[in-house]
């Protein structure tokens, strides 16, 4: 959270890309002990928890599919 700045902000220009940010997990871990169970904000964090859950199974899927359809090229020649 240090890291990024911790700045709960929506960019509205493109400079402010460059600018202090929060990311996702930051956010979940600041706010999900504040919020009041059962209210939208603590559903909407829930949600951004299993957006990043999809986001990173289709990276870790592909990533899988990428290595098994490189085939045992791995360390050089193949014997036969």
């Amino acid at each position: 959270m240090m890291v990024t700045g911790n700045a709960a902000r929506v960019p509205h220009e493109l400079i402010a890309l460059f600018m202090p940010a929060r990311t996702m997990t930051a956010t979940i871990a600041a706010e999900m002990g504040e919020v009041a169970q059962g209210s939208t904000h603590y559903h909407v964090l829930f949600a951004v928890g299993i957006l990043l859950f999809i986001v990173a199974f289709i990276i870790n899927a592909v990533a899988s599919l990428v290595v098994i359809r490189g085939g045992p090229r791995r360390g050089g020649r193949l014997m036969g």
